[in-house]
């Protein structure tokens, strides 16, 4: 499969042409470096002069001369890739940011969005827009670009209609058979732009090669640009602990136990691998009338690909790698809003739980997930008691099925597949 456009690179060139820096951080090899040097020059048509702070040499002659270098670049773009590993260039960067005004734009990225962020709250605030840039989503596969999709629908007519049940009869069934392949690869091998390349490897031999290399670099490369240890092994262990509970409630003192660490040192790792985007932490759902039933959040790996090799033949449950797609689809779809979206998760004080709670607009939607072709009444019960408790007009389900479904009053059963096109 050749370049697949990526559909958060409209709203930054419309950023771009509204200020004079922007920055862009994400997961190592999800496609920074091609939309910077390939994609944003070429739609705002201007040259650009690119460097790249993996290259150790380079690193060097801007920690000596970077005022210099900087100023003697005639390109009215430039382009500082992984700029988290040469934090001393910020002070530079600024000064040069204030003495061209509008005669120069930048474009800066980093893999660890902690150290980018601190380097432009300390020393750029107010003159960049920041963007995540993840893997593949089902849309950016599937090549729809546009971050409008069902799931936007249902949010901005708050509810599912008639038309929405008889237009999915319409989708072609080869068109169908399609989606449902890109969905499983996706459940399968994760959004990483490499993976998606790779059309030749119907054994997969070639795609666990490259995420086995992924990991050792990021063990390698990433990993030491946001903090060290002593004890590699245990890093590596509680990863694979942590990743093998994924979809979960984090309970960082059963790592702590199993890993044979202490628990700040799990703090610490989960902090190390949260700044280099391989887990996210999802806050549990609450409002002013009710206190938080769950203190602690959600642990999710995002990319089932990677945890392939993270997780080795032990493997994660059907259940969780369908969940952990769903949170992963979701994230995507939420950077691309022109207001960011909420996402909790709800466990009621009796065991009732929903997978997701997205907040958008004013309107409330709560979401569970089920790894079935065919859903039923009980499926519907978590959602319904939510609705009643905070009377909420809508509640669905995502599953692998193929029609939309009401199991319950106002609680239908919608395909994953058209939720996320």
């Amino acid at each position: 499969m050749d370049y697949i456009e990526r559909s958060i690179t409209d709203k930054i060139i419309s950023r771009f042409q509204q200020r004079r820096v922007i920055a862009i951080t994400g997961a190592r090899q999800t496609g920074k470096t091609t939309l910077c040097k390939n994609i944003i020059p070429a739609a705002i048509d201007k040259p650009f002069k690119y460097y790249t702070f993996d290259d150790p040499d380079e690193r060097i002659r801007f920690k000596n001369s970077a005022i210099r270098i900087l100023e003697n670049i005639k390109e009215p773009v430039i382009i500082l890739d992984e700029i988290q590993k040469i934090p001393e260039i910020f002070d530079p960067l600024k000064y040069l940011i204030d003495k061209e005004g509008q005669n120069k734009k930048f474009i800066i990225t980093g893999s660890s969005q902690i150290l980018l962020i601190k380097g432009i709250k300390e020393t750029l605030s107010g003159r960049v827009f920041l963007f995540n840039l993840y893997p593949l989503s089902f849309s950016e596969v599937n090549q729809r670009r546009g971050k409008l999709i069902f799931l936007n629908k249902i949010i901005e007519q708050k509810g599912i209609f008639k038309k929405d049940i008889e237009e999915i009869s319409l989708i072609p069934s080869d068109k169908l058979r399609y989606l449902l392949n890109t969905r499983d690869k996706l459940l399968e091998w994760g959004g990483y732009p490499a993976i998606w390349r790779m059309d030749n490897d119907d054994k997969g031999i070639e795609k666990i090669g490259w995420l086995k290399d992924y990991r050792k670099t990021y063990l390698e490369r990433d990993v030491p640009d946001v903090g060290s240890f002593t004890n590699p092994e245990a890093f590596i262990l509680t990863q694979k602990l942590l990743a093998l509970r994924t979809g979960q409630i984090l309970s960082i003192s059963e790592i702590a136990k199993e890993a044979g660490v202490a628990v700040n040192t799990v703090k610490r790792y989960i902090y190390i691998l949260g700044a280099t985007f391989l887990c996210f932490l999802l806050n549990p759902y609450f409002n002013n009338t009710s206190k938080r039933l769950v203190k602690s959040p959600k642990i999710y790996f995002p990319d089932n690909g990677l945890n392939r090799v993270i997780a080795g033949e032990d493997g994660i449950s059907r259940g969780a790698e369908y969940e952990t797609w769903i949170f992963s689809e979701l994230l995507k779809w939420k950077e691309l809003q022109d207001i960011e979206p909420e996402i909790y998760f709800y466990k009621s004080a009796s065991g009732l739980e929903v997978d997701f709670i997205i907040k958008a607009k004013g309107f409330i939607l709560p979401i569970e997930v089920k790894s079935t072709q065919k859903v039923n009444y009980a499926d519907g019960r978590g959602i319904e008691s939510f609705l009643k408790e905070y009377k909420i007009p809508l509640g669905i389900i995502v599953y692998q099925g193929k029609e939309i479904t009401e199991i319950r009053k106002n609680v239908f059963a919608v395909p994953d597949w058209l939720l996320f096109t």
